[in-house]
């Protein structure tokens, strides 16, 4: 197991990454690392706590429908600043993020079209 070495090759392969995660089934933080050069958007003891518990409730709440339609490829969480994509690989728990600028076609076109939606109807 060489967790860094994996956040390295995922920085080389992929200059879209600004941050990688990655967390051992007992919900221990192995790697929380900021591409170097990329401001952090939120507090270092934020990320931690955030990184020990939200990814895996995420994973595991997406996997209680496993059975029914497969296995859970990965979870996505667009906000205003960032996008978040967090994988359960090998037994461990990664999370990617990446500036809100990367295209996701069909999901920015559907969130664009809830939010037209939302203010006719849900008002």
């Amino acid at each position: 197991m060489d967790v860094d070495k994996f956040a390295e090759e995922a920085f080389r392969n992929e200059p879209r990454i600004r941050y990688v995660g990655i967390l051992d089934n007992e919900l221990h933080v192995l790697v929380s690392r900021m591409r170097a050069g990329i401001q952090n958007l939120t507090a270092d003891g934020l990320d931690h706590n955030w990184l020990q518990v939200a990814p895996n409730i995420l994973i595991d709440v997406a996997e209680k429908l496993s059975p029914a339609l497969g296995r859970v490829e990965s979870v996505t969480m667009r906000y205003e600043k960032v996008l978040v994509v967090i994988f359960r690989l090998e037994g461990f728990t990664v999370v990617l993020s990446f500036e809100p600028t990367v295209v996701r076609p069909f999901m920015s076109a559907l969130g664009e079209l809830m939010q037209t939606l939302a203010p006719r109807y849900l008002k």
